[in-house]
C-alpha cells in the first residue's frame, strides 16, 4: 500500500485547537461542557495533603527552572510525591492530575495520558482545563514526527506518533497517519486498529465541534480510510474481513478497478479460484484499464494456473502500453504454459505458436540480455521449424557477457517508479563496470526519460543487484534497457 500523507501531514504544521468549554445562550448559567458537547459532572472533590502540596511545590520549581535539565529533577520529585498521594488516597483526583503534569514534564507521555484519564474519570469537570493541555502536547508530538515521515524515517516517527496518541485521543490525524506508517512497515493489524479509531472520530459528532477548515479536512481524509483499511486487512491476512470491506466499497462503486483487483487478489490468497475468476472476468469488462491493471489481472489468473486467461490479460496490457516489458514477458510465459511442447501435448491451435513467437520477439527487443527470452524464442522457432533461427538464438545466449535476471518495474501510485534487477557476469573480466541504461515510456510508447545505474561486476556467475529511479511523475507505461560495457 502506498503512503498518502499529502493531506494529513500538510495539516500537521497548521493544526488548530478544537472547541473548548462553551455555554449555551439564554438565562442562567449552562452546565459545563467540553468540546463534543458532553455535560460534565463535578465528580470527586480534590483534596490537599502533604504529598499533593509537595508535588505542587516541585511543579512550580520545575516551571520556573532556567533549563529543561534544571527542571527534570523537580518533575521527578513531583511525580514521586504525586504517586505517594495516589497510594495514600486512590480516589483523590488532584493526585492523579498532579502526577499527569509531572510525567508530562518528564516526557513520559503514556503515564501522563493514563494519569489524566484517571483524573478526568474521577472528576470529569477537570477536562475543561486538561483537554487543552493534552491537545497542545499532542500537536507538539505530531509536528515533531512530521519531518521524520517526510524523510522516510518511519520507525522514529512511530515513537512520536504513539506519544501523541497516548496523551490525547480527541482527534484523528495521528491515528490516520499511524495507520499509514504501520502499513508501510508491515504492521498491518496496528494499521487497521489506528485507521478504525480515526474513522470512528471522523464519523462521530466530534466533527461538528471543529472549525470548518478542520472539518473539511477530516471529511476528505475519512473518504480514503475504508480503502486503506481494506488493503491493510488483505495484507494482515484477515481475508474474510477484507472481503466484507471490499464488497461494501464495491456496493458504492461497482466498477471500481482498484477494488475489483484487490478483491480478486484476496480470493486468490483464500484459495477460492471460482470466486476470483468471477471478479477477474468482471474486471476485464471494465473500460479504460491501465496496463498495470491488466497486468494485475494477469498475475492473479497466472497464480490460479489459468494460463490462457492470463495470456489474454497480459496481451491487453501490451495493447494499452506497447513497451510494457513485464507484461510482454508474462504474455510469452503464459502462452508457453498454455501450449506446452512434448509428445503427449495437444497440438496448439492455428496461430498460437506465431503469437508466442511475436510476444517473445517483442520481449527480447526490450530485454536484450535476458537468457529466458532468448531461450523461449529459440524453442518456439524450433517448434515452428525454423532451426536456423533457433541455433542463432542459442549462440546469442552463449555470446552474452552479462545476463539480466529478475528485472521488473515497480510503479509508484502517484506516477513514476523504479526498475530493479540483477546482472550476472558470464564472461566479462571481474571488476568491469557495466552501465544499465533504462529508458522509460508513457502508455503510448513515447520516451519519457532515460536514467542509468553503474554496476561493478564480480567473478564469473556472480550476481549484482541494481536500481534505476525514474524522475518523472507521469504514469510509466513501460521500459527497456541496454547494458553498456
Amino acid at each position: 500500500m502506498n503512503l498518502r500523507f499529502g493531506v494529513a501531514l500538510a495539516s500537521a504544521l497548521t493544526l488548530t485547537l478544537g472547541g473548548c468549554a462553551a455555554s449555551s445562550g439564554g438565562g442562567g448559567a449552562a452546565a459545563p461542557r467540553i468540546s463534543g458537547g458532553e455535560v460534565l459532572a463535578q465528580g470527586e472533590s480534590p483534596r490537599q495533603d502533604a504529598n499533593t502540596r509537595a508535588a505542587q511545590g516541585h511543579l512550580e520549581q520545575a516551571e520556573s527552572a532556567a533549563t529543561p535539565e534544571a527542571a527534570a529533577p523537580h518533575y521527578q520529585a513531583a511525580a514521586e510525591a504525586a504517586d505517594a498521594a495516589i497510594a495514600a488516597d486512590p480516589t483523590n483526583p488532584l493526585a492523579y492530575r498532579l502526577a499527569a503534569e509531572a510525567y508530562l514534564g518528564l516526557e513520559d507521555y503514556a503515564r501522563a495520558g493514563a494519569m489524566y484519564d484517571e483524573a478526568e474519570r474521577l472528576r470529569p469537570i477537570y477536562a475543561l482545563e486538561t483537554e487543552r493541555v493534552r491537545e497542545m502536547a499532542w500537536i507538539d508530538r505530531y509536528q515533531s514526527a512530521a519531518p521524520l515521515v517526510n524523510a522516510g524515517e518511519y520507525e522514529a516517527a512511530i515513537e512520536y506518533f504513539e506519544q501523541a496518541n497516548a496523551i490525547y485521543k480527541g482527534r484523528p490525524e495521528v491515528m490516520l497517519t499511524l495507520g499509514q506508517v504501520y502499513a508501510q512497515v508491515g504492521e498491518y493489524d496496528l494499521a487497521v486498529e489506528n485507521l478504525l479509531n480515526a474513522q470512528a472520530i471522523i464519523e462521530s459528532d466530534r466533527i461538528n465541534e471543529m472549525d470548518s477548515t478542520t472539518a473539511a479536512t477530516w471529511r476528505q481524509q475519512g473518504a480514503e480510510i475504508p480503502v486503506m483499511i481494506a488493503q491493510s486487512l488483505v495484507n494482515a491476512e484477515r481475508y474474510e474481513e477484507a472481503v466484507t470491506a471490499l464488497r461494501d466499497l464495491l456496493a458504492q462503486e461497482p466498477g471500481n478497478p482498484s477494488y475489483l483487483r484487490t478483491l480478486g487478489t484476496t480470493f486468490v490468497r483464500m484459495e477460492q479460484p471460482d470466486s476470483a475468476k468471477v471478479v477477474y472476468d468482471q474486471l476485464m469488462t471494465v473500460e479504460g484499464l491501465s496496463s498495470a491493471e491488466y497486468y494485475a489481472v494477469g498475475v492473479g489468473q497466472y497464480q490460479l494456473e489459468d494460463y490462457a486467461e492470463a495470456a489474454a490479460a497480459f496481451k491487453r496490457a501490451t495493447e494499452v502500453s506497447p513497451n510494457d516489458r513485464d507484461a510482454l514477458e508474462m504474455w510469452a510465459r503464459s502462452l508457453q504454459l498454455t501450449y506446452p511442447a512434448g509428445a503427449d501435448a495437444p497440438e496448439p491451435p492455428a496461430g498460437a505458436l506465431e503469437e508466442l513467437r511475436s510476444a517473445s520477439e517483442r520481449w527480447l527487443e526490450l530485454d536484450p540480455n535476458n537468457q529466458n527470452a532468448h531461450l523461449i524464442l529459440a524453442q518456439t522457432a524450433n517448434r515452428l521449424g525454423d532451426q536456423d533461427a533457433a541455433r542463432d538464438l542459442i549462440a546469442a545466449i552463449e555470446a552474452l557477457p552479462v545476463t539480466m535476471e529478475s528485472v521488473q518495474l515497480q510503479r509508484s501510485g502517484m506516477g513514476g517508479g523504479i526498475v530493479l534487477g540483477t546482472l550476472v557476469n558470464k564472461t566479462a573480466d571481474p571488476g568491469t563496470t557495466a552501465t544499465v541504461e533504462v529508458t522509460f515510456y508513457d502508455a503510448g510508447g513515447n520516451v519519457l526519460e532515460t536514467q542509468s545505474a553503474r554496476v561493478q561486476l564480480g567473478e564469473a556467475d556472480a550476481s549484482e543487484n541494481f536500481r534505476v529511479d525514474a524522475t518523472t511523475d507521469e504514469y510509466i507505461g513501460g521500459y527497456s534497457y541496454q547494458v553498456i560495457m
